[in-house]
């Protein structure tokens, strides 16, 4: 009798958080934000008779396989009241964005029927136009814009976004000179611009973005030289400047970048010969790549040392001199080693010999 009642229970407990979950809905005028949003982005699959929140129809279930172009928080007053807070593209295995959907539209501008909105993913498609100032207003913790088509500065207002996580707009079109109030952004984490016109130097406020675990500037047209400041950077782990129209020396400061696993730079604009740079402390490096940086002088023996340097060694197209240290040899496993267009000297190691394949 005891387990019959508890099995009755169960079920009327089941039933209530059932009735509760369908009866959750998204509001009026959030529904009518995606309306808004959709017609712009040039969406034309989203099945507005129905709630967005749903998962029926046009409003697919992850589980299934099938594009999801928003996730919602159903949370709130007790479960009676949904929240768009993610715009993107569920599928098995990953989370993905509203990727590669052939988007030929703009980007909205008026997020703010949308105030739970978190991440907002448009990757990959063909999105024309600027970004909008009024972006600035919302509490977007990522926005990824990567592979558009999509022009003009970087609205200042951007920098106003103090919840802002990651910032990606590689592969665009876009240009003028970074805005001073991107150094506002005190929790971001990823800063991706390549593979645009930038222009001008690095704004002196990037001192201020210590939170910086990953920054990429590589095919810009910025100007000057390296800015000392990347030292403050001392939570960065990847930093690419190639071919950013920067030029050098490497700042001494990139020595207490201890976190540092992936360093890229190559391409430095000038012709000023420079040292090799002080990378001793650097022992957590996999990706070393300091290609046609003017470097001259002899390879630093404490390379041989980088036990993680496990990926690539590339200090191609330098005027580096001498032969090559003994302690490479520890480096026989590393996956692509190259040091053409130098003045190397001496004989050729049995290891790269053994291992020409990657070399």
């Amino acid at each position: 009798m005891l387990s019959f009642r508890l099995l009755v229970a169960s079920v009327t407990i089941f039933c209530f958080t059932s009735l509760v979950l369908e009866a959750a809905e998204l509001p009026n005028d959030e529904v009518e934000g995606l309306r808004e949003i959709g017609k712009t982005l040039g969406k034309t699959d989203w099945n507005f008779s129905v709630d967005p929140c749903s998962r029926q129809s046009g409003w697919a279930n992850p589980a299934t396989g099938q594009d999801n172009n928003i996730t919602c928080d159903c949370s709130f007053s007790n479960g009676t009241i949904c929240h768009v807070i993610f715009m993107y593209v569920s599928a098995p295995l990953a989370k993905k964005s509203l990727k590669s959907q052939n988007l030929q539209g703009m980007l909205p501008t008026d997020l703010s029927k949308l105030p739970y909105l978190k991440d907002i993913d448009l990757t990959r498609n063909y999105l024309n136009g600027t970004i909008p100032s009024t972006w600035g207003s919302t509490q977007l913790e990522v926005i990824s814009l990567l592979g558009n088509r999509l022009t003009g500065p970087i609205p200042k207002e951007i920098g106003n976004i103090s919840t802002l996580r990651e910032f990606v707009v590689e592969y665009n079109q876009l240009s003028g000179e970074l805005p001073q109030e991107l150094g506002n952004l005190n929790n971001i984490r990823r800063m991706l611009l390549s593979s645009n016109n930038f222009s001008g130097q690095l704004p002196e406020t990037f001192a201020n973005l210590t939170t910086l675990e990953d920054f990429r500037i590589g095919d810009n047209q910025f100007t000057g030289q390296i800015p000392s400041l990347i030292q403050n950077w001392t939570n960065i782990t990847k930093l690419v400047i190639q071919a950013s129209g920067l030029s050098g020396p490497i700042p001494s400061g990139i020595s207490i970048l201890t976190k540092m696993s992936d360093l890229r730079i190559s391409d430095l604009s000038n012709g000023t010969e420079i040292s090799f740079p002080p990378l001793s402390n650097l022992k957590n490096l996999k990706i070393l790549i300091l290609r046609s940086c003017n470097i001259v002088g002899q390879l630093p023996p404490y390379l041989g040392q980088f036990t993680k340097l496990i990926s690539t060694l590339d200090l191609s197209f330098n005027k580096l001199t001498g032969p090559i240290p003994s302690s490479f040899s520890s480096l026989s496993k590393t996956d692509f080693i190259y040091f053409t267009g130098n003045m190397l000297s001496g004989t050729v190691p049995d290891w790269i010999i053994r291992n020409g394949n990657s070399m």
